[in-house]
């Protein structure tokens, strides 16, 4: 099948929850056999800006790519804010236009999809049309109830000028997503909890479709980084932030009355501001930042961690957790959309107190019970992503 993937920035390298899930499944795709077709924005500053090593690594996987730039200015802005009388802010920056537009259009015919996977709501626009235009089914990929999930990174924002930039991004939002899930032959949620949310409100055409953890498609590490405690996330994000502060100032100093050598590494994505020197300067936190690949220093912990308190969706730290044979000690929004099944398997504390308590007792019994996380595990192979692909074709046949 030639599959069209919409998405609303470069998947690749495939660093942080959102990109990485993009990436794999879209690896999935082609190890089931499919011909895939990549459409999405990209920006050209800063540090998610893609090199060209980048696309040609994505070239090896893709049969075709069309990638067009973010474009800044003053018109472009305005245009946006206008067109938000219809739609959200990131589902109008994500519409190409002029020459972009037309070459966008010009290449998908060449390419010829069969189906439209609409990742997220903000390139809907391209997809929806696409869909109607070829009279192909369409699915889409529910990351978040992304409404929601806007206004809880702008709550725990630290700055005023962030929360005001994600209250503006969430304006428009259910309605607009709603409409997209409405609309699609299929709906391919990334959480149970949410999947529930959705069917209370109307929406019919829902599957699960969990997330891929990297080790379903890739080997163990031939080495590992040791250390005590590990916390893995992208550290621009202001849930994952709060979670890290929260870890390092309420948890830690009650691991120190009882194990003063501990230390905590933190390994994610090159935080900006003040946390980068807090990270960097406290004498029991170890930072590693951009690192090529995280785990050697999963497979490495002795006690695997999840600080985070606020989210939606599913957090894709928990699947790649799950691959390794270590503890697991998170806060309840950690298991938040995932199987009661994968929830036995974690320590799970939403306390200073508790999550201090839970630590120390997993370092002294670091047992795991390896057969009943391979069984779990068993729930997150590609196989998955086959299967949302015949409830697909059945749908579109009925």
């Amino acid at each position: 099948m030639r599959i069209l993937v919409c998405a609303a920035y470069v998947p690749y390298p495939p660093k942080g929850g959102g990109r990485a899930d993009i990436w794999r499944r879209i690896e999935a795709l082609v190890r089931l056999g499919h011909s895939v077709m990549l459409l999405h924005q990209y920006d050209t500053v800063g540090s998610m800006a893609p090199g060209a090593s980048d696309f040609e690594e994505m070239d090896r996987v893709l049969t075709s790519r069309f990638s067009y730039p973010i474009k800044r200015s003053r018109i472009r802005t305005l245009r946006q804010l206008l067109m938000m009388a219809r739609l959200p802010w990131h589902a109008a920056k994500a519409v190409p236009s002029g020459d972009d537009r037309e070459a966008a259009h010009e290449a998908i015919r060449r390419f010829g999809p069969e189906l439209v996977w609409l990742d997220g709501p903000w390139p809907g626009e391209t997809a929806r049309r696409t869909a109607e235009r070829f009279g192909i089914p369409m699915v889409y990929r529910s990351h978040n109830v992304e409404h929601q999930y806007l206004g809880r990174q702008a709550a725990v924002s630290p700055s005023l000028r962030n929360r005001v930039a994600w209250r503006l991004a969430s304006v428009g939002v259910r309605r607009y997503e709603t409409g997209l899930m409405r609309e699609a032959d299929l709906v391919a949620d990334i959480s149970l909890a949410d999947l529930e949310y959705w069917r209370g409100r109307g929406i019919r055409s829902l599957a699960w479709l969990p997330p891929l953890p990297e080790l379903a498609l890739a080997p163990r590490p031939a080495e590992t980084a040791p250390s005590d405690i590990l916390f893995v996330g992208g550290l621009s994000l202001p849930n994952n932030v709060t979670g890290v502060r929260w870890l390092i100032a309420e948890v830690l100093p009650l691991l120190h009355r009882v194990r003063p050598e501990l230390t905590l590494t933190v390994v994610g994505s090159s935080p900006k501001g003040a946390l980068r020197a807090e990270l960097e300067n406290h004498p029991a936190v170890r930072p590693h930042f951009d690192v090529p690949s995280v785990n050697p220093h999963l497979f490495g912990a002795r006690v695997l961690v999840n600080p985070v308190s606020v989210g939606s969706g599913v957090q894709l730290k928990m699947l790649d957790m799950l691959m390794t044979d270590a503890p697991i000690v998170t806060r309840s929004q950690g298991v938040r959309g995932l199987p009661s099944d994968f929830a036995a398997l974690c320590e799970v504390a939403d306390t200073a107190e508790g999550f201090a308590a839970a630590i120390l007792a997993r370092l002294d019994d670091p047992e795991v019970d390896l057969d009943a996380r391979d069984r779990v595990r068993q729930q997150f192979e590609v196989t998955a992503v086959a299967d949302c692909l015949a409830a697909v074709a059945q749908r579109a046949g009925e």
